[in-house]
């Protein structure tokens, strides 16, 4: 059987701007969103993503 795609959320996030600064500057740099960088950093933080359930 076909694996369900997942569906996806949008989310309005308001920050301080010297966070924004910083994350703007490390965006450039990087070439990542902001919100890929926000979104990779809260996972990480909070371990979202159990490594056994997470395809290699």
């Amino acid at each position: 059987m076909p694996e369900q795609e997942e569906g996806s959320k949008t989310i309005k996030v308001t920050m301080p701007n010297r966070i924004h600064q910083k994350l703007k500057k490390l965006s450039d740099e990087s070439g990542i969103s902001m919100s890929k960088l926000m979104l990779l950093a809260t996972i990480n933080e909070y371990k979202l993503i159990d490594d056994n359930l997470t395809p290699d």
